[in-house]
């Protein structure tokens, strides 16, 4: 077959309606017995384990695509990293990306300024993107950036390489002369981050800490893993902040040497964890030795970020490659407050003047809190309750931010139920991209807001040449 930009929605789905109700039962016997087996699972509360489902039908990347959303990330990734500094520097910028005291301290005390040490962040971009359609390209909105504590990095591996199993011989059936593939191993672009780090550091990368908060509830991703890792011939634990200590000059794990902590809390988790009587003076030196990936740049990794990124008034900062990038592709946001900006079609408009108007095609979200919280959307509200969101978010600003509306892809998924074997679902997808590769996340719901903390499912990721 000649090669594509892009693999098909309606041959997709063509092939996978045809498919008999057995073949749909025998798929989904085997990705719950492989989701098992992987130990796919999330915990609602603690001691009660939720499996995470995976459907039988695949996500489907093709070489163009992958090469394009790297492009967008590492253009974020870039920017994200210049966004301490340009705080610092510019006051309306700062006012945009509110961090409390304490989290300001750690900011001068481990990063700058000259914010000049060298940062890597590993991250997830969460966009609207229709990978079946022929205008992919313009479908592609960024909806907020995850640059710290980044969860599903293991769900969205294990079920690339879950389907990859069950389902690649029949779909190399069913479109003969195409070759499918897992997803790229975002292990690999994980690990290789902490230790590509290490060097630019010039530090030792015998070790790495994957550091996580103990609990009962949440992810359960680290300790499988850490596992993987160690399978694969690298030095990896996890440990708890409150576990990390410095000895003789050394980091150590509790008595294990280590030289990276990739971390999933923010900078306000451990401030928490140091609240509640946790040591964390070896995490405190880890970050004043710039051993930690993500670096303390993630946490400016809050939607009013895309206002500095997708607004013309800051667009000066920014490179002529990375400014397309953001016109292409970032969700017209804007941290609500008494100003006056560009509208999403480049008028100066009254901001909350604006978003009164157009409240139909609007959303208001927090700016720093995620998994779908606290989210508002225009079109369901009536115009009085509309206007008071927005008077409220005005007066607690920079807590708010108006976002236009990006209506996610509705796709037809299995049910899994013999009586109803298709709906449709809504999905949202996620990427995570160094200069090694791309990583998709894959998540479906019934509800318009998409998170697997939310009962949401996972897709399996496939590449296809």
């Amino acid at each position: 077959m000649p090669p594509t930009t892009f693999f098909p929605r309606r041959d997709l789905e063509k092939a996978l309606l045809a498919a008999s109700a057995a073949t749909l039962q025998r798929w989904e016997h085997d990705l719950a017995r492989q989701g098992r087996q992987r130990g796919l699972k999330f915990f609602p509360e603690p001691g009660r384990a939720r499996p995470i489902h995976v459907t039988p039908r695949p996500w489907i990347v093709t070489g163009p695509q992958r090469d394009h959303l790297q492009r967008v990330f590492l253009a974020i990734d870039a920017a994200t990293k210049a966004l301490p500094r340009l705080a610092h520097e510019h006051p309306e910028i700062s006012r945009l990306l509110p961090v409390d005291a304490r989290e300001g301290r750690w900011m001068r005390d481990f990063l700058g300024p000259p914010f000049r040490r060298p940062q890597t962040l590993l991250g997830r971009i969460d966009a609207v993107f229709d990978l079946g359609s022929p205008r992919w390209r313009e479908s592609i909105r960024v909806l907020e950036t995850n640059m710290v504590g980044v969860g599903a990095s293991y769900y969205s591996w294990a079920a690339s390489r879950a389907v990859h199993e069950t389902l690649a011989p029949w779909l190399e059936r069913a479109f003969p002369g195409r070759r499918f593939r897992p997803d790229d191993d975002v292990l690999d672009l994980i690990l290789h981050s902490a230790l590509d780090h290490a060097e630019k550091i010039g530090a030792r990368a015998d070790a790495i800490c994957l550091l996580e908060e103990t609990c009962e509830s949440g992810p359960a991703e680290f300790p499988a893993m850490a596992e993987i890792f160690r399978r694969r011939g690298y030095d990896v634990v996890v440990a708890d902040p409150g576990e990390i200590r410095v000895r003789g000059g050394r980091l150590l794990a509790g008595d294990k040497p280590v030289d990276i902590l990739y971390r999933d809390p923010t900078v306000l988790n451990l401030l928490e964890m140091g609240e509640e009587g946790k040591d964390l003076r070896g995490v405190k030196w880890a970050f004043r030795e710039n051993r930690v990936v993500s670096g303390l740049a993630g946490e400016f990794d809050q939607k009013g970020a895309l206002e500095v990124f997708g607004s013309e008034r800051y667009a000066r900062h920014f490179g002529v490659e990375s400014r397309a990038v953001f016109r292409a592709h970032i969700a017209w946001t804007r941290v609500v407050r008494g100003v006056k900006t560009d509208d999403p079609r480049g008028r100066l408009v009254d901001l909350p003047e604006y978003a009164r108007r157009e409240r139909e095609r609007l959303v208001l979200k927090p700016n720093r809190d995620y998994g779908g919280h606290g989210i508002h959307f225009g079109h369901e509200m009536n115009p009085a309750e509309w206007d008071r969101a927005i008077h409220r978010a005005v007066k607690q600003s920079p807590d708010w931010v108006v976002q236009e509306l990006a209506h996610p892809v509705q796709e037809v998924y299995p049910t899994g139920d013999p009586a109803v074997p298709w709906e449709k679902r809504v999905t949202v997808g996620g990427f995570t991209a160094t200069p090694r590769g791309v990583a998709i996340l894959a998540r479906l719901s019934k509800s318009k807001i998409v998170n697997i903390t939310r009962d949401g499912g996972v897709a399996g990721v496939l590449g296809v040449v």
